[in-house]
């Protein structure tokens, strides 16, 4: 037996429920609706020290992340569960069954595409460092810069999604958890081949960039 997989995998599923049971508290101490952002927002910090294999105090971390960000993280998050998520849970609930075949598939694709621009704008908001009403557009672009891994980000999110209906008992314990530490880890790979792949075009356009100021000045030097 390897046991440092099986070490690995109890470490990986240990933070998974620490992970959850304190997103699902803060949601309830923030009254569900005032506290969902803020809580998944600190689930998200969490996941990234974690992933950077850092080691602060968990609790004392996630929630002074949690106080510190309660306003902006909803000023981020409100509208999305007021506009989007409610409404849509709305229609899940009461008029799904009066879709048509068409009206189904749209639903379908909306709702992918709203998840792979929460799944970036909860990781993009860990990442960079942006005014808050910024991130909405850059997560929007972000999904055409990278639409394999936003498509790994949503078919992560069935996955757990997945396991939580026909495992309903897993919910309260790991699903959120699961859900927060692999978006996290898939988008922290995707924004560092980003910034590579800028670095590198940075690296391409700088020799060019003085090549062409020294000819400009080789010109004026010519002129005069």
């Amino acid at each position: 037996m390897n046991w440092q997989k099986a070490y690995q995998a109890a470490d990986f599923v240990f933070y998974c429920l620490l992970i959850n049971v304190t997103v699902i508290i803060g949601a309830l101490v923030g009254g569900i609706i005032f506290g969902l952002a803020p809580s998944v927002q600190a689930g998200f910090h969490v996941a990234k020290k974690t992933l950077k294999q850092e080691s602060p105090p968990f609790f004392q971390t996630f929630f002074g992340y949690y106080r510190r960000n309660f306003w902006r993280s909803n000023r981020l998050g409100l509208p999305i569960i007021l506009f989007y998520l409610c409404p849509m849970v709305v229609i899940q609930q009461g008029f799904l069954a009066a879709l048509t075949q068409t009206g189904l598939i749209l639903l379908i694709v909306s709702q992918c595409v709203a998840i792979a621009v929460i799944n970036t704008l909860l990781s993009m908001y860990e990442y960079y460092v942006l005014p808050t009403k910024k991130y909405l557009g850059a997560s929007l672009r972000f999904l055409f810069f990278q639409p394999i891994g936003n498509f790994l980000g949503v078919l992560w999110f069935g996955i757990c999604s997945t396991i939580s209906f026909f495992l309903p008992g897993l919910l309260p314990f790991l699903s959120i958890g699961m859900w927060i530490i692999g978006t996290m880890g898939i988008y922290l790979k995707l924004f560092d081949e980003n910034e590579q792949k800028l670095k590198q075009q940075n690296d391409a356009v700088q020799p060019a960039e003085r090549e062409e100021e020294e000819i400009e000045h080789g010109i004026e030097m010519a002129q005069k």
